[in-house]
C-alpha cells in the first residue's frame, strides 16, 4: 500500500499543481486587463509590482478549488486507465484512498494557512502603497468623510488619513475627564509611531477646557495611545485578508471599549477554517472516483463536482454574511459550509458503495 499510496499522492499533487498554475495564469491575465486603464498613472515597474502582489491573494483563494479540480482529474485519469479499479480489486479500501487524499490535502491546507497568515496581509499593504503613491491619490483610504474613529476608554481618536508607511495625517484626540466633560483636545497635522504605544505628534495644538480655557502650540508632542500599526492595518486591508494576530489585537481593542466586533470575529474564525476547505474539497472528489469510465457520464459527474467546489466557495461567503446578519455564533458561520459539504460527500460515497 505504501507504493500505491506514494503513486496516488504524486498523481494528485501533480494534477493539483498543474491546475493551480493554469488558474493562476488566467487570473493574472484578468488582473492585467483590469489594470490597463490605470497604466497611465503607473510606470512599468509599478504595474509589474501591482500585478505580482496579487499572486498571494489568488493563491489563497484558488488552492482549495485547484485541489478539488486536480483531485478529480487525477482520479478520473486513474479510473479511465483502469488503475483505480486495479487498486480497489487488489484490496485497497476507500478509507485508505481517503487517507492518501487527506495527507496530500493537509500539505496544501498548510500552504493556504501560511500564505493567508504571513504573505497576503503584506501583499495587500504593498498593493495599497503602489496605488497610494501613483496618480493623484495621496492616501490609502477613508472610512468616513471625517476619517477613521477609534475609542480608547474615555478617549476618542479621529484620524483623517493613514499613509501606506503607517504614518497618520490630521489627528484629533478628544480626552474626557469623567466620561461626560471634555478635558483636553489635541489637534496634530501628523503622527509617527515610535514603538510600544508611543507616537510623536507633529505641529500640535493643545486645548485644555479648564477655567479659563488654555491653548498651547507644540512643534512635537509625545502621545501615548493603545493604537499600533498592526491595528491600523485594519484600515488598509479587508478583514478576511488580515493576519490572525492583527484581527485578534483589533478584536481585543473593540471588546475593551465595548464596541461591535462581530464582523472581525467572523473573519477570524474564517481564517482558521478556510485552510480546511482544501481537505473537504479533496475528499469531496473521492465519490467521483467510484464512477468507472465504461459506466458513462464521467465528464458530466466531474463537471458537477467542479460546480460543487465553486458552490463551496460561494457558500463560505454566504454563511459569513448570514452569521453577521442573524447574529449567529461567529464560529458557526465559518464551520457550517465545511460540515455540509463533507456530509454531502459522505452520503454520495455511501450510496455508490451500496450499488
Amino acid at each position: 500500500m505504501k507504493t500505491l499510496g506514494r503513486y496516488l499522492a504524486r498523481e494528485v499533487a501533480w494534477s493539483t499543481l498543474s491546475v493551480l498554475v493554469a488558474l493562476l495564469m488566467l487570473w493574472l491575465f484578468y488582473d492585467l486587463l483590469a489594470e490597463l486603464g490605470s497604466l497611465r498613472n503607473l510606470n512599468a515597474a509599478q504595474a509589474f509590482v501591482l500585478v505580482a502582489a496579487t499572486v498571494p491573494v489568488h493563491l489563497y483563494e484558488l488552492i482549495p478549488v485547484a485541489a478539488l479540480i486536480g483531485s478529480l482529474f487525477a482520479l478520473a485519469q486513474l479510473a479511465s486507465n483502469s488503475e483505480y479499479g486495479v487498486m480497489r480489486t487488489s484490496g485497497v479500501s476507500i478509507a485508505q484512498v481517503g487517507g492518501v487524499l487527506l495527507s496530500v490535502s493537509l500539505v496544501f491546507a498548510a500552504c493556504v494557512f501560511v500564505v493567508g497568515e504571513y504573505v497576503v496581509p503584506k501583499a495587500e499593504q504593498l498593493v495599497s502603497r503602489v496605488r497610494a503613491f501613483s496618480g493623484s491619490r495621496p492616501y490609502v483610504a477613508r472610512a468616513f468623510e471625517s476619517g477613521f474613529w477609534f475609542k480608547d476608554g474615555n478617549t476618542f481618536i479621529n484620524i483623517g488619513s493613514v499613509l501606506p508607511d503607517g504614518g497618520l495625517r490630521t489627528v484629533r484626540v478628544f480626552e474626557y475627564s469623567d466620561g461626560t466633560h471634555l478635558g483636553r483636545m489635541l489637534s496634530a497635522e501628523a503622527a509617527n509611531f515610535l514603538g510600544g504605544q508611543q507616537w510623536a505628534l507633529e505641529r500640535v495644538t493643545e486645548t485644555r477646557f479648564s477655567t479659563p480655557i488654555q491653548v498651547q502650540q507644540h512643534a512635537q508632542l509625545s502621545w501615548n495611545a493603545a493604537l499600533t500599526p498592526n491595528m491600523l492595518s485594519v484600515l488598509q486591508v479587508e478583514p478576511d485578508r488580515l493576519s490572525i494576530s492583527g484581527l485578534w489585537e483589533y478584536i481585543t481593542h473593540l471588546r475593551a471599549n465595548r464596541q461591535e466586533s462581530r464582523r472581525f470575529e467572523v473573519a477570524l474564525w474564517g481564517k482558521f477554517f478556510y485552510p480546511l476547505a482544501t481537505c473537504v474539497l479533496m475528499l469531496l472528489a473521492l465519490p467521483f472516483a467510484q464512477i468507472q469510465q465504461r459506466a458513462g457520464g464521467v465528464g458530466t459527474r466531474i463537471f458537477i463536482g467542479i460546480l460543487l467546489g465553486l458552490a463551496f466557495i460561494v457558500f463560505n461567503r454566504l454563511f459569513s454574511y448570514l452569521a453577521l446578519l442573524h447574529e449567529w455564533p461567529p464560529f458557526l458561520g465559518a464551520m457550517l459550509p465545511g460540515l455540509i459539504f463533507l456530509s454531502v460527500g459522505a452520503l454520495m460515497l455511501q450510496r455508490l458503495e451500496r450499488r
